[in-house]
Formats: structure tokens, sequence, C-alpha cells
């Protein structure tokens, strides 16, 4: 099998490499991928929103499987430019991702279909949007309509805090603000794959956003994440499925627009027991990709496949993981998000790779093979074991042998449960 992978970051990475090891894989290329990845697989200088380059490439290598876990390229139509020349990819059409890459088209859905969703309001004059929160109980969530890199969601103590946050949001040229009750309790992510009628879990991740221990600092896009969520059990799998997944999957088909492929479902499980959903997400996020993918024991390649053609219930029963926990954590250079420190020689990753999976993220390769920090998240390092605190402490074990300069990352990765997210 010939294998195209769309986008460059750590989770293209370590999807490149589990199905590079399979015997059914030929060859693998990752558009347009990153220096690691080129170093088992095949990188191929086309960018990941260059649609017609891509279907072409696709054509002209007989590729036999495409996997987009670009969001900018799901959100550009891959899915429909390769639908539309009769090729084989694993993601939703634009119109189906709609709900995971505008958050006022997701809580508009949720609305509609009766999804459990904090109480909301969407805002495209800063006016309206300065007096709803005038009136709101605080504290108060703030959030961007567009998925970004780094902050985009703001927590709010107060009005003060909440229309300067908002002037700011509308200063920067943002189209629409999305104001929401906050609920407090415990965040996690739910990952189905889809046919577009049926739905099979992947696994949950509990992620850990902000940029300090303990829940502070500025929210992110992601520094630390641990599967599975130790809550998850039968009662709540089947409330989020009734609740959540299959009322969305519903009402995607009506309208002949079948969602196929990763769906990620943003969660609070409040103090009462009820669910909550913050927003969606077309793939696996960082660094959940690496928790969940670690715990895979299945062949994810024919599972992709057979979710494209429509076989994925006659196929399979369930997704098979392994009884095991798996903690995965970020290694940023600089500030992130804020700042990011560039050219930086990586250190200790040869030694560290024996002992735990290492996905790359924004690195470099210089002329002497080092591989050199380019800004933001650099690593994501993944260990797993047979409780969490094993897998934890097996974790930060690994932590300690990698080094550059400016490295930052959180202490209490699988350590601590964060309430409140």
């Amino acid at each position: 099998m010939k294998i195209l992978i769309v986008g460059s970051g750590a989770k293209e990475y370590t999807i490149a490499k589990l199905v590079s090891q399979y015997e059914e894989t030929e060859l693998v290329f990752v558009a347009p991928g990153n220096d690691a990845i080129a170093e088992f697989s095949n990188c191929i200088d086309i960018k990941a929103d260059d649609l017609e380059n891509l279907v072409e490439f696709a054509k002209a290598n007989e590729i036999d499987l495409t996997i987009a876990a670009s969001e900018k390229a799901i959100a550009s139509g891959i899915a429909d430019k390769f639908n539309e020349a009769g090729l084989m990819i694993f993601a939703p059409t634009q119109e189906a991702a709609k709900i995971t890459n505008s958050k006022s088209a997701a809580k508009k859905f949720m609305y509609k279909t009766k999804i459990p969703t904090p109480k909301f309001g969407i805002f495209d004059r800063e006016n309206m949007a300065v007096d709803y929160a005038r009136k709101s109980k605080y504290p108060l969530v703030i959030k961007t309509d567009a998925h970004q890199h780094g902050e985009n969601v703001f927590i709010c103590d107060n009005f003060k805090i909440g229309k300067r946050i908002i002037e700011d949001l509308f200063d920067s040229a943002q189209k629409k603000v999305i104001i929401e009750d906050y609920v407090a309790g415990q965040e996690f992510s739910y990952y189905v794959i889809s046919d577009g009628y049926n739905a099979m879990p992947l696994n949950s991740v509990v992620p850990y956003k902000s940029v300090l221990e303990g829940n502070g600092g500025a929210l992110t896009s992601g520094l630390g994440a641990y599967a599975p969520f130790y809550m998850i059990d039968s009662n709540l799998e089947s409330k989020i499925f009734n609740q959540i997944v299959y009322p969305a999957l519903d009402e995607l088909s009506k309208g002949r627009n079948q969602y196929v492929g990763i769906l990620g479902i943003d969660i609070i499980l409040d103090r009462n027991g009820n669910l909550n959903v913050i927003e969606f997400n077309s793939f696996l996020k960082e660094p959940d990709a690496q928790c969940v993918f670690d715990l895979l024991d299945d062949d994810i390649a024919r599972i992709m496949n057979a979710t494209v053609v429509g076989s994925l219930v006659d196929d399979y029963r369930e997704i098979a993981s392994k009884p095991l926990f798996s903690t995965s954590i970020v290694l940023s250079s600089g500030s992130y998000p804020s700042e990011g420190s560039y050219g930086d020689v990586i250190t200790g990753l040869e030694e560290a790779q024996e002992h735990c999976e290492i996905a790359y993220f924004n690195t470099i390769k210089d002329a002497n093979g080092n591989m050199l920090t380019s800004g933001g998240r650099t690593l994501v390092l993944t260990t797993e074991a047979s409780t969490l605190e094993k897998s934890a402490q097996k974790l930060y074990e690994c932590v300690e042998l990698v080094g550059f300069d400016s490295m930052k990352y959180r202490k209490d990765i699988g350590k601590t449960v964060i309430i409140g997210c």
C-alpha cells in the first residue's frame, strides 16, 4: 500500500512512523513533512492546502490511501477534491468539517441538535459583546471563532478583564467572538472514527493546556496529556454516544454530508456528572495523538481504509487498544505560546529514544546532522505503563535525558488531576 500523509507536525511524524512499520506498507509520503520525518519517509515539497498539486501527486504516484491530518488541509476542502478525482482519502468534507474549524458554527450546530453545551453568545460587534459580558456571571470564557495555534481561549474572572479581552480581539481583526458560561469540572477529549453513519471509540484523553503547573497561566493548544481518562466507563461512554456522537452524525448525514474521519470532542464533565461539549476537532490534537497512537493495538491504515470504503462496522467489532496508560509531554523552546527560541541544539535524543517515543514538532536539521529548535512546541515525548503513576514517572525520567537551551515543560503531567480546565 502506498500512503500519503498531509501535514507537517508531530502527529504526522507519529502516524508516518507507525504506518511505515506495517508489512503491507510499500511507501509512505508526507506533504510537506519535516526534517525528522524525512529520516524514514519521503517528504514532498507540497503545502498542506495546495490541493491541486496534492491531487496530481496522488494520481501520478498511484497513492492507495491519503490521510489528511492537517487541520488546514481539511478546512480547505481536501476531501472534496480527492473525492471528485476518485481518490481514496481519510478526511471529512469541507462542509462536514465546519463544526470543527468554526466555533460559532459548532455552537449553532449543538444548539440545533440539542447537544449539551454551555450557554453562549456569538458576536460580530464589539459593543454587543461588551454588553453581554457586563450582564454575565463570572468567571466567563471568551474565545475566537477560528481554531488557532496558541492562545485563543480566555477565562476571565471579572468584567474588567473580559472587556479588555473583547476589545483586544476585535482590535486584532477578529470577525466573531464567542462568549460562553464557565463550567467547572474535568475536561477531556473523546475521539471516534466515523464512516458517516456509524462510529467506533478510538480513545479518551485528558489534556493539559495551561502554561503553568496546577492549571495556571495562559491556555495553549496543549502541553501534555494522558490516556485513557480514568473515569470513562460503559455508562459514561453510552451517554457520550447517545447525547453527542449519534445526534451529530445523524444531523450531518441528513444533507448527504456524512462525516468520514476522526471526530474529536472536547468535553467538560461537571460536578453533577453532566456532559458539556466545548468544541469539535477534525483530527487528533497534539499531544493527544501521541497518547492515542501509542496505545493503539490495531492496524490504523486498515481501519482508515475500511472507514473510507464503508466497511468499518463489518470488518471491526472494536478498535483494539493496549490495557495500559500512556502519558505525553511537550518540550517547548522559549515562552510558548508567546515567544520561541530558534537554533538551539537538541541533545540526548538517541538515549531517550531507547526508553520513550519521540515525535518532532518544530525542529530543523543542520549541516552536521544536529536537530535544532525552530520555535514553539519542539518535541513530544510519550511513555506507557500499567498505571498512570508509573507512566508519568517513566516519562519524566526520559525528559531528564533530553536538553536544549530555553527548554520548558510542565512538571505535573499525569501527576495531578486537573479540575476546572
